[in-house]
């Protein structure tokens, strides 16, 4: 058995109606399959789908489906069933992803293994998005189901012996799964523990065989010995102070711009995040480049009081302005940056008073009801950037304010699968240059996602989702010595 310990715990189990999909991931992976899948590199590759096509406008994607896979229950991954998952995603009043699939605008049964997908746009990203556990094909005969957040249906590698909200999942082999190189395991446990050093005590004391680790203990969890080793992946994330522009004073570019101007990047970096967080004044971090990192920003964010200040009194703030911070309690580095962050902001007059939160509840407080005018968390990374920018600006629980003029059409206009990769880089760099002069977050830093773990586990260095997004797809992975 494989023993993962993430940074948050299982809040249930249904891939619709989690206040955040991602932070779920990691415990619906094994459980589900999807129509995609990401491996390391990051590549889109097959999984429920033995491949795709789009239609000349792009506008329409069809999927032929395997016809060797079953669910837990014997029953066969069909079309059909295809289509119920997605339209349960779509129309569910709970469903916290329908944002997500909005570009969908049908779904046609074609034969009982062909489904087609109709978008309102073109949408070359939709085979990418249904490679997330929003894609998770859930058994039709427990759709109706209201306890699936804790008795999962699925058809992936592993079944969930043991449930645990707050806590963790473990599961045990699917018997006869199509695809023999994902249950090389016999068993898995998945458990949720938020304390940095907790994780690394586990870790250390051979509890657990692999962590999610953060940035700021890259040093200790680096000299824990010969038997074990950290893998960094590429920073694709970012830190950010994200920002509630429907909020008095944020909603004001020149507020954002000071509050980008004031804040110290390279101290925060040095002080709390072990040299690891590369500072980046932008949305998309430099693994992007030619797909909408911008080498030349319209403004180049360093620190500089002097100028914040400026820009305060421009916006008739001259004595600053009371403000807000969202943040998870105990939630590392967060926690840690969140104080520094306030200190640096002080000094331009912005008094900010942090809001700790539950850490498993922190996301879903922040909409567009939220009473809070920032919120300090990671803006996770998609496998491209224009579904990066997508995902982080245009769903309003992860931007609860409206965006800027331009900035929605300069993303979605990535997704024309008829685009050449320039004619896409120039209209994600038109976005970026948006988001960069229109100061959409506080940007921070690039975030590499790192795992420690044991030498004895095998595999880490292509977990599927891992390299961008800070989740993981475990089916490939194992361990030595162990069934």
């Amino acid at each position: 058995m494989l023993r993962f310990a993430y940074t948050v715990a299982p809040a249930g189990l249904d891939p619709h109606v989690s206040a955040s999909y991602i932070a779920q991931e990691t415990y619906l992976f094994p459980l589900y399959d999807r129509l995609t899948q990401i491996t390391g590199g990051p590549e889109l590759e097959p999984m429920l789908a033995t491949g795709w096509s789009f239609s000349p406008d792009g506008r329409e994607v069809t999927f032929v489906l395997r016809d060797d896979v079953t669910f837990h229950d014997g029953s066969p991954v069909t079309a059909d069933a295809v289509k119920a998952s997605f339209d349960r995603a779509l129309h569910l009043p709970e469903s916290t992803v329908k944002n997500n699939l909005s570009m969908i605008s049908g779904i046609d049964v074609v034969d009982p293994r062909t489904v087609r997908f109709t978008a309102n746009r073109p949408a070359a990203d939709l085979p990418y998005v249904v490679s997330t556990s929003i894609g998770s094909i859930i058994n039709p005969a427990s759709l109706g189901r209201s306890d699936l957040d804790r008795r999962p249906d699925g058809s992936g590698p592993f079944v969930a012996t043991s449930v645990r909200l707050g806590d963790g999942v473990t599961y045990e082999r699917a018997p006869d799964y199509w695809d023999p190189a994902a249950t090389t395991l016999a068993g898995l446990e998945i458990v949720g523990i938020t304390n940095d050093n907790a994780r690394l005590s586990a870790l250390r004391s051979g509890q657990i065989d692999m962590m999610l680790a953060k940035v700021g203990q890259h040093a200790q969890a680096s000299s824990l010995g010969p038997d074990f080793a950290v893998h960094s992946y590429p920073a694709a994330a970012t830190y950010a102070l994200q920002l509630n522009t429907l909020r008095p004073h944020v909603d004001q570019v020149k507020v954002r711009q000071a509050l980008n101007f004031a804040v110290d990047r390279v101290g925060l970096d040095d002080a709390i995040l072990s040299g690891q967080c590369a500072p980046n004044g932008q949305p998309l971090p430099p693994v992007f480049d030619g797909r909408g990192h911008l080498v030349a920003p319209p403004v180049t964010y360093s620190r500089d009081v002097s100028r914040a200040k400026a820009l305060l009194a421009e916006a008739g703030l001259p004595d600053g302005f009371e403000m807000t911070m969202l943040v998870g309690a105990g939630l590392s580095p967060q926690d840690k940056m969140a104080p520094a962050v306030q200190a640096q902001l002080a000094e331009i007059g912005v008094r900010v008073r942090i809001e700790a939160q539950d850490p498993v509840q922190v996301n879903s407080l922040w909409n567009s009801q939220s009473p809070f005018d920032s919120y300090m968390q990671v803006r996770t990374a998609g496998p491209t950037a224009a579904i990066t920018l997508r995902d982080n600006y245009l769903v309003t629980n992860r931007y609860p304010g409206p965006t800027p003029s331009g900035f929605e059409a300069a993303v979605n206009a990535a997704f024309d699968s008829a685009l050449s990769v320039e004619q896409v880089d120039r209209t994600l760099q038109e976005a970026s240059s948006i988001a960069v002069d229109q100061a959409m977050d506080v940007f921070l830093c690039a975030l590499p996602t790192q795992v420690a773990h044991s030498t004895r586990v095998t595999g880490v260095e292509t977990i599927g989702q891992a390299d961008f997004q800070g989740v993981f797809d475990l089916r490939y992975v194992g361990i030595t010595g162990a069934g």
